[in-house]
């Protein structure tokens, strides 16, 4: 018996009397504990399992541990464990073997700073070891290797015969034994294998660079992999060699090592969190490519075997099914629709290669098998139970995966991790992974981006903000980048505002859009969509794809029809308030559009009917050829010609958010909230925003250990305070709207019908009716296209609003009739500057002495 021989696990328990719990850990006999430490695992490169106590950090292999608990020495310890007493003649000759390893180390200019990783053996098939694999890990990180073998008793640095199988005499045994030989590309993973399988009946080796395999001829034959181009040659140098002389052959499928990436093994996928029991099924569902009782294929397409008796003689003839191969198929799981669909990558006789994704019942029935394909290069010829009998085969065989599809690309949690999931692949703060798509509704082209350096961040921090007015630019980048962090703010139910860029022909709205926005947001042009193109049902849907931005071009709402205008104007406000819109389909079902996506909205028009509610809801930018100076076209210049650093910009904010928890956004929101005064509800909120976005930006600076931006705030405040609410306190209302809209016509001498106002020494008083009425004359003549309240509403908003005082309390000969007016509150009305209505020089006027005279409006 060797040391290898001997279950350390099973040593461990036995001597200590207790059992490893789930996790793989038993409390440690060398020291005083109660919570379990010790482990075991088992290390391929030297061939044999180590224990470790993260405790008292006593390690070692089964030797080490026996010494250790009885107190033997190394000659007590290996008779303790039925090993022979004396090293025998292999173990001596491989400390000969590492001893001039170590000498080479030490003293030859080639080896210095190498690590020797691993010796693995090659004997003969007589158990005799012929040479030495050493694995070496150098300086630069790369990898090495040599041989080495013993002649005279003088280690000799080469191979000094054609390359062996490894473990040439425990396959050669295990062959008799009628056991499966795995063939792995490298010996650590055929070590790895044989210690976990060492109880059944297989037995794994490595056949690189061999010359000779005859002794693998009428073998059950399994192939284990490494991912990758070389990988892929490996296999099928195996298939070309041994599949016409093998008994059974398959390719081991290991669901999900290809998502660890190129070159990785066996080992990486069973020390990624797979056990023995991953393994056995994923050797179970491999499919035996020698098997006549199970669909194969090959150029032609899938076809079975049909065997029919006749006397002595069996029968056989191939059946085709179908014209095509299955290169590749994929359980779906589609996540926002909570149904199952599956995706087949076929190659058609033509050669070309076709991705199909559908629903799981396209099996049900031949016709939707044959819709699925829908192509003239794809054909089904057989019926009914040769379908029941695909689908089956690939369920077992080559479905082993399943990949989660979402709708539109999105910031989403995920087992306690935020990812960021694209069409590509999701982006976790651990790395990322295929298995978690959006579906191709809209873009975000982050994968294969590389974060920006610290050099390209300081470049850009010289022109990012500098493309317009300060208040512009830190408006428009604080936006974009706080709407990335929408997890966060949906955690903490904040809203998110709108983003409205307006300006005049020419005065570079458009050129920001495609050439800052979009490329921060490693968006394609073509995603940047016209909003007067597309119908409101698209634009619920849109807003309801994801949670990534949605960008908008060519805003003019005067070009639209009223019908139009207020949808648009109803779903802004929906998507504000993240609202769950509810559509009926043509199957009377109804489905559920939540709007999510932040919306960034460029054009030469503000919001029609300057609506109060879209106004506070969003950040509003005006641009002007008249603004822009030299230094601004010189810095979009640089931005125009630097679009690779502003989309790597883009990913390390994407890998800032991910790593930004919501209580850190919290602290974030709430320090902000301290610089910014004098706003209040929704305009501080959007105030907030900016600014966080901008804190955003400032940890990406301090990562890079590059100065924040600082003293940002009041250029925030000064542009809510302009374009948001004009000036004043707050934006108006649309009560306060249409008295501006009466008193433009009044003013303009455009009023038709009686006298609706009068204006006196005792009061304000207006006929409300009349003037609504005039309203929609106007409205109607001018066709501006514009929605009013009727006349309960406005009186019922107007005297909540503190404009109107009293309905019908004062009796006004108009004409010679007496008519009841309204009665308005003066202040107010001349507080809002309708001067048409009540003109100024009808004010209060109050002396030094305090007594109060009356200016006459007549």
């Amino acid at each position: 018996m060797e040391i290898q021989d001997i279950d350390l696990k099973e040593l461990i328990e036995r001597e200590i009397g207790e059992h490893f719990n789930r996790q793989g850990y038993i409390r440690c006999p060398f020291h005083n504990e109660k919570t379990p430490s010790l482990s075991v695992k088992f290390f391929p490169d030297a061939n044999k399992e180590r224990f470790k106590c993260w405790g008292c950090s006593e390690k070692g292999d089964a030797i080490d541990f026996i010494m250790k608990l009885k107190n033997f020495d190394y000659t007590e310890a290996r008779e303790y464990l039925g090993l022979p007493v004396e090293k025998n003649g292999q173990e001596q000759q491989a400390e000969k073997i590492k001893s001039y390893i170590e000498w080479q180390i030490e003293k030859c200019d080639f080896r210095k700073g190498q690590k020797l990783l691993g010796l693995f053996e090659f004997a003969n098939g007589k158990n005799e070891v012929v040479y030495y694999k050493a694995k070496f890990l150098k300086s630069d990180g790369k990898k090495d290797l040599s041989y080495y073998h013993v002649e005279d008793d003088k280690v000799i640095n080469k191979r000094g015969t054609d390359e062996l199988i490894y473990n040439y005499y425990s396959v050669l045994e295990g062959i008799k034994d009628n056991k499966i030989v795995i063939i792995c590309e490298g010996e650590k993973d055929a070590n790895k294998l044989n210690s976990m399988l060492k109880k059944d009946k297989y037995v794994a080796t490595s056949i690189k660079g061999c010359k000779d395999l005859t002794i693998l001829e009428g073998a059950k034959i399994y192939v284990c992999s490494d991912t990758g181009e070389a990988g892929e040659k490996y296999k099928w140098h195996i298939y070309n060699e041994l599949f016409a002389c093998a008994k059974a052959f398959k390719f081991i499928n290991l669901p999900g090592i290809k998502n660890l990436g190129d070159n990785k093994d066996v080992t990486d996928w069973l020390d990624a969190g797979h056990d023995k029991f991953d393994l056995l099924k994923a050797f179970g569902r491999s499919l035996d490519l020698k098997n006549k009782y199970e669909l194969q294929q090959d150029r032609e397409g899938i076809y079975k075997i049909v065997r029919k008796v006749k006397k002595d003689d069996v029968e056989e003839n191939r059946i085709n099914i179908t014209n095509f191969r299955l290169i590749k198929a994929t359980r779906i799981s589609f996540e926002d629709e909570e149904q199952e669909g599956v995706k087949l990558v076929l190659k058609s006789p033509t050669g070309n290669v076709i991705e199909k994704i559908g629903s799981s019942t396209v099996f049900d029935d031949l016709k939707s098998f044959r819709n699925f394909l829908g192509t003239i290069d794809l054909s089904f010829s057989g019926n009914m139970d040769n379908l029941v009998e695909l689908k089956s085969w690939i369920n077992n065989y080559f479905a082993l995966e399943v990949e989660e599809i979402h709708q539109g690309v999105k910031f989403k949690e995920k087992n306690e991790e935020l990812l960021f999931i694209t069409n590509d692949g999701a982006i976790g703060k651990n790395g990322t992974t295929e298995t978690i798509k959006a579906d191709k509704r809209n873009n975000a082209d982050v994968i294969g981006i590389e974060p920006i350096s610290a050099e390209e961040l300081k470049k850009l921090k010289n022109h990012i903000l500098r493309f317009a007015t300060p208040e512009k630019t830190i408006s428009i980048i604080g936006t974009i980048i706080n709407d990335l962090a929408i997890y966060q703010n949906q955690k903490m139910k904040e809203k998110l505002h709108h983003l409205l860029i307006v300006g005049e022909s020419g005065s570079g709205k458009s050129t920001i859009l495609e050439n800052v926005i979009a490329p921060i947001l490693n968006y394609p042009k073509r995603d940047i969509k016209s909003i007067g193109l597309i119908t409101p049902f698209a634009l619920i849907k849109g807003l309801s794809d994801g949670n990534y931005p949605m960008l908008f071009d060519e805003f003019k709402p005067s070009s639209l029809d009223r019908y139009k205008v207020a949808k648009l104007s109803e779903t802004l406000r929906n998507l504000y308030d993240r609202a769950t819109i509810s559509r009926g389909d043509k199957s009377f079902k109804s489905k559920d559009f939540q709007l999510n996506r932040p919306l960034v909205l460029v054009g030469e028009e503000s919001y029609p009917n300057q609506e109060k509610a879209l106004i506070e809801r969003s950040c509003i930018v005006y641009l002007s050829r008249r603004e822009r100076e030299e230094k601004h076209t010189e810095a979009m210049e640089w931005i125009i010609a630097n679009e690779e650093i502003l989309n790597k910009f883009g990913r390390s904010l994407i890998d800032t958010i991910l790593n930004l928890n919501v209580d850190e956004y919290r602290e974030i929101r709430k320090s902000a909230k301290q610089s910014i005064k004098g706003l209040s509800n929704r305009p501080l909120n959007t105030a907030l925003n900016i600014c966080c976005g901008i804190e955003i930006f400032n940890i990406l600076f301090k990562k890079h250990n590059l100065k924040p931006i600082t003293k940002y705030e009041d250029h925030v405040i000064k542009n809510i305070e302009t374009e948001i609410l004009d000036g004043g306190a707050d934006a108006h209302s649309t009560v306060e709207q249409m008295l501006i809209l009466y008193n433009d016509i009044v003013e303009d001498k455009r009023a038709e019908g009686i006298n609706a106002v009068e204006c006196r020494g005792d009061g304000v008083f207006i006929k409300t009716s009349e003037m609504l009425n005039q309203i929609r004359v106007h409205i109607r003549n001018t066709s501006l296209g514009i929605n009013i309240l009727d006349s309960k509403d406005f009186k019922k908003q107007a005297a909540k609003a503190g404009y109107l005082e009293g309905l019908s309390n004062k009796l006004i000969k108009v004409d010679g009739k007496p008519m009841r007016f309204d009665t308005y509150n003066k202040k107010m009305l001349l507080n809002l500057k309708v001067y048409g209505i009540v003109p100024p020089d009808a004010l209060d006027v109050t002396d030094m002495e305090g007594e109060s005279n009356i200016i006459p409006f007549r």
